[in-house]
């Protein structure tokens, strides 16, 4: 199975989930090189449109308690970052060690490559929100 399949098919049934309740979500499909190299698209794998929120972010994984930055990041910082600057959440979710899903918003990103820091450690950041948001706008939805 590929790297980090099995994390976006968690992804991709929240996704369906919010299709069902009539809201939209999707996954961006880039072009890469066969080494994974980003070619172009956009550079952040899924978007989510809900009542009053829109969630752009990309998914990774990390094997430990701590998500290292790489290169091709940082790229995806500058772009989701436009997004935040556009009103939307932004942010990099992170599936790290024992499944422990956490959000890092993109502004932090940015604070720790300012400090010249690539790693950033899970304890302190926030739970994935969304599928309380999700239920929340469900019960709004059905009023």
């Amino acid at each position: 199975m590929q790297k980090g399949r099995s994390f976006e098919k968690q992804i991709e049934k929240v996704i369906e989930y919010i299709e069902k309740l009539g809201f939209h979500g999707h996954k961006n499909y880039a072009k890469r090189t066969s080494e994974g190299l980003y070619l172009e698209g956009e550079c952040f794998d899924y978007e989510i449109f809900l009542p009053n929120r829109h969630d752009c972010f990309d998914a990774k994984e990390s094997k430990t308690d701590t998500w290292h930055i790489v290169k091709k990041d940082i790229r995806q910082v500058n772009e989701l970052k436009k997004c935040k600057n556009a009103g939307c959440n932004a942010y990099f979710l992170i599936c790290f060690e024992n499944k422990d899903v956490r959000m890092v918003d993109v502004d932090i990103v940015i604070e720790y490559l300012k400090q010249n820091k690539k790693n950033i450690k899970k304890q302190g950041l926030p739970k994935w929100d969304l599928i309380e948001y999700i239920n929340n706008a469900r019960t709004f939805k059905m009023a």
